[in-house]
């Protein structure tokens, strides 16, 4: 099969349509940290070996979101302008590519701040690819996938760090697999803002901002140091920048106690990180110099690190290695679902079958880009998936604790939007549909709603039987359901539900009509 752009199409032994990669193929990631906004453009390299992602092109703008959020958590109007003018520029460079070739994800600040939907509008606009925000855990999932692949695979048990601009991601793992993850508030632009906003470095200062930061580590060190590594890497601006000033200044090829405490005394010496002097350290880290510092100093303190290493690939790397692993079917999104339907013991079966039913509904009523229809039928059959999990909860109320843990989980390789879809889906596939209508904003997902809804009625008696498909049209807002009459006069209570959902569906005028018929 031949997709757009000469992506050629390839179909799994489960039917499931995907994309294989040609020899080449250029893959981009951008990264909109809380202090600088990164692309990153990659040649995907396949050989006999596997992909390899080779950096052709990059581009960095110190943008300092954190910087600009206040105590009520909003980002000021300088920061967000700034914000946008960068993603201006980004999109020059993006311009050739396809949807299915670009990832942008929003980290720590986006998270957090509470006027962000209106700039992720105007930053879709600007940049013309959808942002995902990404959960700290997810965040440093993909800072591991990045460093691992440009660190050896010596089979040996590294702790990973990630000083940001607004969190660190903390990950042990070996080779390519992670083993722990863990995200914490604390990063070197909150702490230069808390604690050096005038440049100022004072020894009391420095003191306060060590202790802040290790009072927020010390809630995840111990499970770290319980488990144990072989050794150390720091990874991104902070730890670059740290280790750049250690080889200059000091011939240290890793970080170490030592060269940290002569950095502290130095910067403390000189008074303001403006006037200090390092070999090595660009402008647009000065800012956020003694924020990372105490940083790093916490790190080490906490997990009891004698030394670490630099590794140059991190967040970036790790989207591209991820696009890399969608694109050939390995999708870790299908491995967190399956792992959650196991442990929650979901009758796989059954959940199949609703799940299949509702995306052949969805299909039927719904037309769009192909990406985009193809991810919206992954996240339904996913939602269906796992649409039962509340059952260990309790059976009473069961879809109400099945959208709680689809929106509150880990779930790697998942955005929070995501998420959010799916526990939507997840809390509307059963009941009245009035605990929706402040959630649910477009007609593509009531459809979603409305199909596993069939689907669950369809299959209510969970034996197995086969049932048919119903037809399913739309005709601008106005909706035709059709069953076979001899199937619903055979299955009378069947019938009788489906015309009670008509009747509810009709309650809300969601949509201008909806008529169930059998022929």
């Amino acid at each position: 099969m031949q997709g757009k752009a000469g992506l050629k199409l390839r179909t799994t032994q489960n039917g499931d349509v995907g994309v294989a990669w040609p020899v080449e193929k250029m893959l981009a990631a951008v990264d909109l940290g809380s202090n600088s906004f990164r692309l990153t453009i990659g040649k995907v390299i396949r050989s006999g070996l596997g992909e390899q992602v080779v950096a052709v092109d990059s581009l960095k703008e110190s943008v300092r979101l954190a910087a600009g959020m206040d105590v009520e958590g909003k980002l000021d109007v300088a920061s967000l302008t700034r914000a946008l003018e960068t993603l201006k520029r980004f999109c020059e460079r993006l311009r050739a590519f396809e949807p299915d070739a670009v990832r942008v994800v929003g980290t720590n600040t986006l998270r957090i701040a509470t006027n962000v939907q209106h700039f992720l509008e105007a930053a879709r606009e600007a940049l013309g690819f959808p942002i995902e925000i990404i959960g700290g855990v997810e965040e440093a999932r993909l800072i591991y996938l990045g460093a691992a692949h440009g660190l050896p695979s010596d089979h040996q048990r590294r702790l990973v760090f990630d000083i940001g601009g607004g969190s660190t991601e903390c990950i042990v793992g070996t080779d390519y697999e992670s083993t722990l993850i863990e995200s914490v508030p604390v990063g070197c632009v909150a702490l230069s803002k808390n604690y050096f906003a005038d440049g100022v470095v004072s020894k009391a200062r420095f003191s306060r901002a060590v202790y802040a930061a290790s009072d927020v580590l010390a809630s995840v060190s111990g499970q770290f140091r319980q488990l144990g590594w072989e050794y150390a890497v720091g990874t991104s601006g902070t730890a670059k920048a740290l280790s750049t000033i250690a080889s200059t200044m000091f011939g240290q090829e890793n970080l170490t106690r030592a060269v940290l405490c002569e950095i502290e005394r130095l910067l403390i010496e000189a008074g303001d990180v403006f006037e200090v002097q390092f070999q090595g350290l660009k402008a647009d880290r000065r800012p956020v110099l003694a924020g990372g510092l105490a940083a790093m100093i916490a790190v080490f303190d906490e997990f009891g690190i004698e030394q670490m290493r630099y590794c140059p690939t991190a967040l970036r790397e790790g989207l591209l290695y991820d696009l890399i692993g969608r694109g050939s079917g390995n999708d870790i999104r299908e491995i967190t679902v399956e792992q959650m339907a196991v442990r929650y013991g979901v009758d796989l079966a059954h959940a199949g079958r609703i799940a299949g039913l509702a995306v052949s509904l969805f299909n039927q009523v719904t037309r769009g880009d192909a990406e985009a229809m193809r991810n919206r039928c992954d996240l339904l059959r996913w939602a269906a998936t796992l649409g039962e999990i509340g059952m260990t909860v309790a059976h009473d109320g069961f879809h109400k604790h099945s959208a709680y843990l689809l929106m509150n989980s880990d779930m790697p390789g998942f955005t929070q939007s995501e998420q959010s879809l799916m526990s939507r889906i997840a809390l509307g596939q059963i009941g009245g549909l009035r605990k929706l209508r402040d959630l649910v904003r477009e007609d593509f997902e009531w459809l979603m709603i409305l199909s596993i809804r069939i689907a669950s009625i369809l299959h209510r008696h969970r034996d197995g039987e086969p049932v048919p498909l119903p037809e399913l049209s739309a005709s601008r807002r106005s909706l035709k359901l059709k069953l076979p009459k001899d199937w619903a006069n055979k299955h009378p209570l069947t019938d009788s539900t489906l015309r009670a959902e008509v009747e509810t569906w009709a309650e809300r005028d969601i949509f201008e009509s909806f008529e169930y018929q059998t022929h």
